[in-house]
């Protein structure tokens, strides 16, 4: 089998479910069961994927060569691509000075730097109450301090957290790099936290909100039980990474032509935006997908 390494970038908020909760919320987004950091399960992207690829005019991209035959087909076969949940790789956090950081963590960017195979970057850790930060005049940091939610964290510049803001903010923005401002703006916002510091705020600076329903007939809200609810986000610009492979096997003599049509596929300017998870009525879920080259 041969490995890839994909990127989801979150365009607007994202809420992949786990169900109904006992909990303060009720529709909570789903989580790693060791970490309880946010994912995205790969059973959702690898769905919208082959949605996505029915509709294409390349013969190579295949729904049923990629994914596999319907259920209700006589004759089924195996698919070709696994795709691995998405992990957490940035989260955008609110920030009292620069409105938001690009939140990251030890725990993260080591599993980060297995996948990619990335052998020249080493992984800063942090102090408990100290924040790390990619560039000198970033907007967050005011007082070697930076202002995160309700903590305040001793901030101290990084070489290293710099090196690895260049590189997450060139897998974002990889045509354009260094002479755009998006990039310019994201790698100057990327900080590392204590691995402790970003589980909490994982788990509390989510997006929250409340919804109801309203009776047609009425015009206020129904008040039948159940009309008044709170979903769980992932916020808008967060960015998520996962695994996906093909079966070579599965795959035969067509192999070469798949792999190549796929990467052509998922590097494309720009890149394809897809709907994952729910509230796509209201706009939510939209992501870009994108193969990220290992070992760059």
């Amino acid at each position: 089998m041969t490995f890839q390494v994909y990127q989801l970038v979150s365009q607007t908020i994202l809420h992949c479910g786990a169900g109904q909760s006992v909990g303060i919320v009720d529709q909570p987004i789903a989580r790693d069961r060791a970490s309880n950091l946010p994912i995205v399960p790969g059973s959702s992207i690898r769905g919208v994927l082959r949605a996505e690829m029915a509709q294409q005019q390349d013969k190579n991209l295949s729904a049923t060569t990629l994914f596999g035959s319907e259920s209700s087909a006589e004759k089924g076969n195996a698919g070709a691509l696994s795709v691995s949940d998405a992990h957490l790789l940035l989260l955008p956090v609110r920030s009292i000075y620069g409105v938001l950081a690009y939140a990251t963590c030890p725990f993260i960017l080591k599993r980060y730097k297995r996948d990619l195979q990335l052998k020249e970057l080493s992984v800063p850790v942090p102090d408990p109450d100290q924040v790390l930060y990619a560039k000198a005049g970033s907007p967050n940091e005011h007082n070697s301090q930076i202002l995160l939610e309700d903590l305040d964290l001793q901030a101290k510049h990084c070489a290293t957290t710099q090196a690895w803001a260049e590189h997450i903010a060139a897998s974002v923005y990889e045509e354009s790099k260094h002479n755009d401002s998006d990039y310019q703006d994201m790698m100057q916002r990327i900080i590392i936290l204590p691995d402790t510091i970003f589980s909490f705020l994982a788990d509390t600076a989510t997006e929250i909100r409340t919804r109801i329903r309203i009776n047609a007939d009425t015009g206020v809200v129904d008040s039948e039980r159940g009309a008044l609810w709170s979903e769980e986000s992932l916020p808008a610009e967060s960015i998520l990474w996962g695994v996906y492979s093909f079966n070579d096997s599965l795959l035969k003599e067509q192999k070469a032509q798949i792999k190549s049509a796929f990467e052509k596929y998922s590097t494309q300017a720009p890149l394809p935006l897809l709907q994952v998870g729910g509230h796509s009525s209201v706009g939510g879920g939209l992501v870009t997908f994108s193969t990220v080259k290992r070992g760059a």
